[in-house]
Formats: structure tokens, C-alpha cells, sequence
């Protein structure tokens, strides 16, 4: 599937190519491909497209005669100087500079992908179907890396008593764990975070928090297993999942995910609180013939 994406991509490298013609060429819904393709590679498509025209505009500037006004056409740049912006910020040097050569440019080699055996190990997956829901808690604008942003977030609002005060409103124990819910997917990468829980009473209001409302939905729930929460190993294993998710389980089911709120699901599996369950919930549905 992401293979013929980045065999259109680089076919049609100097078209404007619209992200559900690329998503058609990876047969998926442009939704669908935009979070396997963040989820796998660390970076949008539209990023891949911006960087691999770059590069292939530095060859064309660093081994020839050509023009920069007639490169920065080519790959898709309405101007001269928006192009040698948009050159110098992944360079370091302008195009001009690159044309007379003797200059250090940055290469952006196209994506490659190797089959490899999978399945080793067994995903516990069930398929839930859900009823309307609101959450509400603490929430936080993930702009680059979930593996690292996510984390540390968490880790500031465990410290200042957030957590704590979040299930306070709720009428829950100090120390219950909450959920995590990612929401607000942009194009760019983006997202939002809220670390929170399900409201019983929908009418009581909470000053200072995020409301989200959940709808119904068909969800696919893979189950993990954490450490305790001082643990410093904590997140590794739901980590894990969210990359076998992606890279083994949605590339041969009949399943795509569509638009809505992914939930990371936390409970404890003992009154000793030394360990917990984390159930990733990713909305999904049948792919269409």
C-alpha cells in the first residue's frame, strides 16, 4: 500500500498532486493513509513531497546550468523567493549558493520498504461498538513527536496535582488512572492530547478543563501491558502496540481507520497498583470494495 503511494509520489514529483490521488493510488481513504503513512514514518506526506522536491532541486541547481526561477516552477514554487526560503530552511544555504557549488546540501532519499515477517507474537484484539460519550480533563497540543511530547506532559500534570484535581471533580480516588485521548488530527501532523475520564453527570460544569464529546462508533481494542507508574520504562509497551498497529494489523485486515478520537484506555489489574492494562481504541471501518 505505501509503496505504490511513493511510486505515484515520485511519478508525478513535479504535479500538483492532491493528497486523495495519492491516497487512491495507496487504494485508502485519504484519512486513512494520512495517519498509517505519520504513524510508520514519523512525517506528513506533504512533508516527504516538500523534502524530496528540495533535494531533487538541489541536484538539478548543484549539477547544471539551469535556472533557479525555472527550478522553483518546477517543483511546484509560485516564487522565486518563496522557493529559496523554503531551500535555505532545509539547506542552509540559498539557492544561488548551491548553484555555484562547493556547497554541503542535505539529501532526502526516497522511502523504501522491505517485507518482513511478522506475527510472531499474538495482538489481543476485539471489536467494540460505542454508545455516545463526553470526557473531560487536561488537554495539550502535540506538535511533533506523541512518543516524546506525550510523556512529558503526563509527567507535569502527575507532579503539579492536576491529575489529582481532575479526579477530584470526578468524584474518583486520587490516584485512579485516567485516559488518554488523541483528537484533533491536522494534516501537518498535529494533534491534541487530553489525559481525563468519562462524566457521569453531562449537566455539572468543570472551570479550567477540556470537554470532548466521543461518538458512537466501531472501534478495534488492542490490549498492552504497563509497569507501574514510576517505572521509567512506563509507555514503552503501548509504544510498541501503536507501531504493530500500523505496521502489521492494518496493512491485512479488511479495516481502515476513519475520523474520530483514539483512546488509550488504562486499568489496573491488582489492588497493589504494581502493574496495568492499556487498551489502544482506533475507530475503524470496513474498507470499501
Amino acid at each position: 500500500m505505501l509503496k505504490q503511494a511513493i511510486d505515484y509520489v515520485e511519478r508525478h514529483i513535479e504535479s500538483n498532486m492532491t493528497m486523495d490521488e495519492i491516497a487512491k493510488a495507496a487504494m485508502s481513504s485519504k484519512y486513512h493513509f494520512q495517519r498509517m503513512f505519520h504513524a510508520l514514518t514519523g512525517f506528513t506526506v506533504s512533508a516527504y513531497i516538500r523534502n524530496r522536491r528540495l533535494t531533487l532541486a538541489a541536484e538539478a541547481l548543484a549539477g547544471g546550468d539551469a535556472k533557479v526561477i525555472d527550478i522553483a516552477l518546477k517543483y511546484g514554487y509560485e516564487s522565486p523567493e518563496a522557493f529559496a526560503k523554503a531551500f535555505q530552511r532545509m539547506h542552509g544555504v540559498t539557492p544561488t549558493a548551491a548553484k555555484k557549488g562547493n556547497v554541503k546540501l542535505k539529501a532526502f532519499p526516497r522511502l523504501s520498504f522491505q517485507i518482513q515477517i511478522k506475527g510472531d507474537t499474538e495482538m489481543n484484539l476485539r471489536m467494540v461498538e460505542s454508545v455516545p460519550a463526553q470526557v473531560v480533563g487536561k488537554d495539550v497540543l502535540i506538535e511533533h513527536d506523541p512518543y516524546s511530547e506525550i510523556p512529558t506532559f503526563v509527567e507535569r500534570i502527575w507532579r503539579d496535582g492536576t491529575i489529582a484535581a481532575i479526579n477530584k471533580a470526578l468524584g474518583r480516588e486520587s490516584d485512579a488512572l485516567l485516559n488518554g485521548y488523541h483528537y484533533d488530527f491536522r494534516e501537518e501532523g498535529s494533534r491534541r492530547y487530553l489525559m481525563g475520564a468519562q462524566i457521569k453527570e453531562e449537566s455539572k460544569a468543570f472551570p479550567g478543563l477540556t470537554t470532548l464529546q466521543l461518538p458512537a462508533q466501531t472501534y478495534a481494542v488492542f490490549e498492552s501491558r504497563e509497569k507501574a507508574l514510576e517505572d521509567d520504562e512506563l509507555g514503552l509497551e503501548i509504544t510498541k502496540v501503536w507501531h504493530r498497529i500500523y505496521a502489521e494489523w492494518f496493512p491485512s485486515a479488511s479495516f481502515e481507520q476513519v475520523e474520530g478520537p483514539c483512546m488509550e484506555k488504562y486499568y489496573w489489574t491488582d489492588e497493589t497498583k504494581t502493574e496495568s492494562i492499556c487498551e489502544v481504541w482506533i475507530p475503524v471501518r470496513q474498507k470499501a470494495d
